[in-house]
């Protein structure tokens, strides 16, 4: 009998701690989708300075300092959108020979700024984090941009800048790559 009395608080809570694991994997679709996870955002975010070159790229950051990143075919720089003067860029970094910081990923913002159009969406990213649909129908536009990582977040979809060019550019996330069409002014 006393080993009877001694096992029921051991059942107990195990019943309460199993209860309590079946709660939290109860989480509808919907709420699942709506957990929002904050990604510390280490990329380095700035103007391109007249002192680049084919090798250097000076950045005037957003607190004012004047950083030097390495570019060279060596280090396979991911370089998207171009590198112009006076345009705002966002980078990541990797640690290159020596001491220097090498461009890891850059994506320039000025170049992604405008009017994309595919099959599906038709919509302006616009400065200041803000979209504008041009889809009435569309059933989940997108409303708000933003870059983390040299990623681009479109909502709450984070997608790899695989391709930005003038007049294209393709995106990857888990769900496919898409493809879009700058519109002509």
């Amino acid at each position: 009998m006393k080993h009877l009395i001694a096992f029921i608080p051991g059942i107990a809570l195990l019943m309460l701690v199993a209860g309590c694991d079946v709660k939290k994997n109860n989480l509808s679709d919907e709420q699942k989708d709506s957990i929002v996870v904050e990604v510390p955002d280490t990329a380095i975010y700035g103007v391109v300075g007249e002192g680049t070159s084919m090798h250097v790229l000076e950045l005037l950051t957003e607190d004012g300092k004047t950083m030097s990143f390495a570019m060279s075919q060596d280090s396979c720089s991911d370089i998207q959108g171009g590198i112009f003067a006076g345009d705002k860029v966002t980078l990541t970094t990797r640690k290159g020979s020596g001491e220097d910081l090498e461009v890891e990923k850059l994506v320039n913002l000025t170049s992604l700024l405008g009017k994309w159009t595919s099959l599906d969406r038709n919509f302006e990213i616009q400065e200041d984090g803000v979209i504008v649909s041009a889809m009435k129908a569309e059933s989940h536009p997108y409303t708000q941009w933003s870059m983390v990582n040299g990623n681009l977040v479109l909502n709450a979809d984070t997608f790899a800048v695989l391709l930005l060019g003038p007049d294209s550019m393709s995106i990857e996330n888990n769900k496919g790559i898409f493809v879009y069409k700058r519109q002509k002014p």
